[in-house]
């Protein structure tokens, strides 16, 4: 049977109407109740205003007492709450305003953590009782090295297959080569601005600058010409 547009959206509005709690400062929703396209989006009447009000996120306590299908339909509600404020913060960027009580979306997402610890714990438990043994951890998201520069292809090259053929080989030396050439470019700008504060301050602590730069011999440097500039007392 196909769903219409119109039951599509009965649908949604009847997940929300489901699980709202009796006190509603226990929910922190600010999407209202309608039956269009508008549902994604935040309530008109917030549009370009300073402060949103809003309730706390869920608890831990709260979200233990209910069952797997109503923590399942519970998340499905929080990840459309969530992709609405992002969908707002967005617009609000773009159109350089401020996006109002930003806290929502942080609400939401300590709603979502703590709806994945008691999944977890309930994972685990059924683990422990019916097979004997812990449940597999999960998968922990990855993050990129914000001071590596090559971290974003790293990772792909970590996945490739062992199989040594004659691509691969090749790949991987133009990595190591773009890596190595990355290394040497950050040594000669370390060596520059090591260089560069020798000259107008001769005097200042060696052992201060090696500590800030060790990849350059600052020992070696103060022998270079332009490091010694015209000061005469600027020698080893």
């Amino acid at each position: 049977m196909l769903l219409t547009f119109n039951d599509l959206s009965s649908l949604i509005d009847f997940v929300f109407l489901s699980f709202r709690p009796a006190n509603s400062a226990s929910i922190h929703m600010t999407s209202f109740k309608s039956s269009n396209l508008m549902q994604f989006f935040d309530d008109p009447k917030n549009f370009g205003a300073s402060e949103v009000k809003s309730g706390r996120s869920w608890t831990v306590d709260e979200l233990r007492i209910k069952s797997n299908i109503d923590l399942q339909k519970l998340w499905f509600v929080l990840l459309k709450e969530r992709n609405m404020l992002l969908t707002m913060e967005y617009n609000c960027r773009e159109a350089c305003y401020l996006f109002p009580s930003p806290e929502r979306i942080d609400k939401i997402q300590d709603s979502m953590t703590r709806l994945e610890q008691v999944i977890h714990e309930r994972n685990d438990a059924y683990w422990q009782l019916e097979i004997g043994e812990e449940a597999p951890k999960p998968r922990a998201e990855k993050t990129l090295d914000p001071t590596d520069p090559l971290a974003a292809i790293r990772e792909p090259i970590e996945a490739v297959t062992q199989v040594k053929d004659r691509a691969t080989l090749k790949f991987q030396y133009l990595i190591k080569e773009k890596e190595r050439k990355l290394k040497l470019k950050q040594k000669r700008l370390h060596e520059r601005e090591a260089a560069m504060l020798l000259k107008y301050f001769p005097n200042m602590d060696k052992e201060a600058l090696q500590a800030k730069y060790p990849d350059v011999n600052v020992e070696k440097l103060k022998f270079v010409q332009r490091t010694r500039g015209s000061h005469e007392f600027n020698t080893a």
